[in-house]
């Protein structure tokens, strides 16, 4: 018997983003390996930049087949703020005095990193998500309005883009799963306690 479909439910919210440094991604022996993770606080949105796409191959006077594809994998986040140490890295870039120095040699040195967040439902369920390889793309948010003489001052937050690759020891781009919907060897503890320490890990890869 076909497992029964749960009812869709909306997301209301999303926190913990997290980037993996990623230290090996070798066709040999098939594995990508990560560094210490490191998470961002303070995630307004997380907006994603893929955009779905069909192209027809026409023959016969017909459209003779249709090809799907995906451009621009990947996603944009704004955040609170951006704070140094993670600029850095997000950049490949050496501290100066716990400060961000940009030169003329500061670009094409972005490191690769791997993801992972979580999304709440408005069921009160977890969606955990994960991007296996990509590289950041950032302007310094050194740019500010003055605040105003009366009133609640504007808020004004920080950007990021992710650019999505696939991984070239596998082939994977992503991974989600929700917690409304684990297998039984697995609960949301569990995923919690894996999905930020490790990439590579599954709810199959050890019983509860």
């Amino acid at each position: 018997m076909a497992k029964e479909i749960l009812k869709p439910r909306p997301r209301i919210g999303v926190s913990r983003y997290t980037i993996f440094p990623l230290v090996t991604d070798d066709t040999e022996p098939g594995k990508a390996t990560y560094g210490e993770a490191k998470h961002v606080p303070g995630t307004v949105e997380i907006a994603l930049t893929d955009s779905a796409n069909t192209e027809n191959f026409d023959a016969d006077n017909i459209a003779y087949e249709t090809e799907s594809y995906v451009d621009n994998m990947g996603h944009d986040i704004t955040n609170a703020d951006i704070p140094p140490e993670i600029e850095n890295m997000m950049r490949g870039l050496d501290a100066v005095d716990n400060g961000v120095e940009i030169s003329q040699d500061s670009f094409a040195k972005e490191p690769y990193f791997g993801v992972a967040w979580e999304i709440l439902k408005s069921n009160g369920a977890v969606r955990f998500v994960r991007y296996y390889r990509g590289k950041y793309a950032l302007a310094s948010p050194v740019g500010a309005k003055t605040k105003a003489s009366s009133g609640a001052p504007e808020k004004q937050t920080a950007q990021a883009h992710f650019a999505a690759s696939y991984r070239e020891c596998d082939g994977k781009l992503m991974y989600y799963l929700d917690s409304d919907n684990l297998p039984e060897s697995c609960d949301i503890e569990k995923v919690r306690e894996n999905w930020y320490k490790d990439l590579n890990w599954y709810p199959s890869t050890e019983a509860v």
